[in-house]
């Protein structure tokens, strides 16, 4: 049964994942520090739910490497897989946009991902930090998936507009009608 280790960190987003782990009948921890002890260790199947600084750290304590994307992996998809429009470009190409865009980061937080206007663009940051530039959607329904060798193998919908959920692979895919 898989073990999820949460942050130190007790957000919305943990708490409700904690719960939802608890209804599929698995193991729950909480980090203290960024070390983890040897109990952690020695876990069988370990899940992650870890702020991005925290968890390069905590890979690496277990022996990991976390895999990274290049920036221009999302771009690079199919369009029938995007269904809109997404270029990677430079912060200071996306400062001369004339009209507003989602704009984000390609493989971080390191500012908000949303709606912008060249002129509401972030200015700490240096004019060749990338970013994706994409259409605006309104999305009718969200969902995050998740594909391992060109299979579904879990999902949820994004919890700050409705009810979350997290769908494993034992559960039906039945539930997803009830979102």
């Amino acid at each position: 049964m898989p073990t999820l280790i949460l942050s130190p960190r007790f957000t919305e987003d943990s708490q409700t994942l904690w719960r939802t782990a608890i209804q599929l009948g698995w193991d729950v921890e909480r980090l203290t520090s960024w070390r983890v002890g040897d109990r952690f260790l020695s876990l069988p199947e370990p899940v992650f739910y870890l702020e991005a600084l925290m968890a390069e750290n905590i890979a690496e304590q277990f022996g990991r490497k976390l895999l990274q994307l290049p920036a221009n992996w999302l771009p690079q998809l199919p369009e029938e897989y995007r269904q809109r429009w997404v270029y990677l470009t430079t912060l200071a190409e996306a400062k001369m946009l004339k009209k507003p865009a989602f704009i984000k980061p390609p493989n971080d937080k390191s500012f908000p991902a949303r709606v912008y206007s060249s002129s509401d663009l972030p200015d700490e940051f240096a004019s060749e930090t990338p970013v994706l530039v994409a259409e605006i959607v309104d999305w009718e329904k969200e969902f995050r998936c998740f594909i391992l060798d060109r299979e579904l193998r879990t999902f949820s919908t994004p919890i700050k507009r409705r009810i979350p959920r997290l769908y494993v692979k034992h559960q039906a895919w039945e539930e997803c009608d009830t979102i």
